[in-house]
């Protein structure tokens, strides 16, 4: 091959190799699952509302601390996140009266023998967007750089730090049910309601890499958001206040797995045909997380 030929066919090959670099660096972050899995452990608080009188909910013994299920999959890809998510509770009580109490139109005198159940079951979906970076290259999405091309001035992180924060959109099924029944005078009440929460939320991400003389654990991330808005329920009823809180904290093992330790908090106003309930389920939980 003559010299000229061969400077003209490194020419090309260089040509495409930064042609084939550059679209690698154009091409969007690939999506991937996460899935967890956690062992929740919540009680009941606060209050329901029978006839315009509160009771609190130790009063029908419905406040004793329960292991439940819940779970979230999600769809992650760069800054976007879209999850769905549930977990289920009951939990039940009884003995004798302390007090008397009115409950689903079941009179319990004091020292009538009774019994009591509730359950809640929630279904629903998230939207979360990292719409913060502050020490990564590109620190918004709307930022004129990208991710190749760093703004002036920036430095990767030492031990591979992140901090992200992100806005959240959510919509969740809560469907509640409650059984009173009062052993002694033979009368028995159930209560069925189910309600639409609606809410939008913050939260903030941290991890960064463990140093290399701790192996077990490769990664380190801490995660915690909050949520405020609507509760509306699906049959008659008035609107209401839902909330929800989360925190935890992840070790990773390898990329694809991790346990975690946290707390959710899941509750709100509701208010509908049958049954009135300001409180909320709350508690420690821990569990697995998967990526594939």
């Amino acid at each position: 091959m003559d010299p000229a030929t061969l400077l003209a066919a490194l020419a090309l090959a260089s040509s495409d190799a930064a042609d084939a670099s550059m679209t690698a660096a154009e091409e969007p972050a690939p999506f991937h699952l996460e899935l967890s899995l956690d062992a929740w452990l919540p009680r009941l608080e606060g209050n329901f509302t029978d006839g315009g009188a509160r009771i609190d909910v130790r009063t029908p013994d419905l406040h004793d601390m329960e292991a439940s299920f819940a779970g979230e999959l999600a769809l992650v890809r760069d800054r976007l996140a879209v999850s769905i998510r549930g977990f289920s509770f009951s939990t039940d009580g009884g003995g004798t009266a302390d007090e008397a109490f009115t409950l689903g139109g079941v009179s319990v005198a004091s020292g009538d023998a009774f019994t009591s159940e509730f359950s809640w079951w929630s279904v629903g979906a998230e939207v979360a967007y990292d719409f913060y970076r502050p020490l990564a290259a590109k620190q918004t999405p709307w930022s004129g750089q990208d991710e190749s091309t760093p703004r002036d001035g920036w430095t990767p992180p030492a031990n591979g730090t992140e901090l992200s924060f992100f806005g959240l959109v959510s919509a969740d099924i809560d469907a509640l049910s409650r059984t009173i029944s009062d052993t002694t005078t033979g009368l028995a009440n159930n209560e069925n309601d189910s309600y639409l929460a609606l809410e939008v939320g913050v939260g903030f991400r941290f991890g960064f890499d463990t140093k290399e003389s701790f192996p077990i654990i490769r990664r380190v991330d801490i995660t915690a958001s909050g949520a405020y808005g609507l509760s509306i329920p699906v049959s008659d009823g008035d609107l209401g206040g839902a909330s929800r809180v989360e925190a935890d904290i992840s070790f990773w093992f390898c990329k694809e797995g991790a346990a975690y330790f946290g707390y959710r908090l899941v509750g709100g106003d509701f208010d509908g045909e049958v049954m009135e309930l300001d409180g909320s389920l709350q508690g420690l939980r821990a569990g697995i997380k998967l990526v594939f």
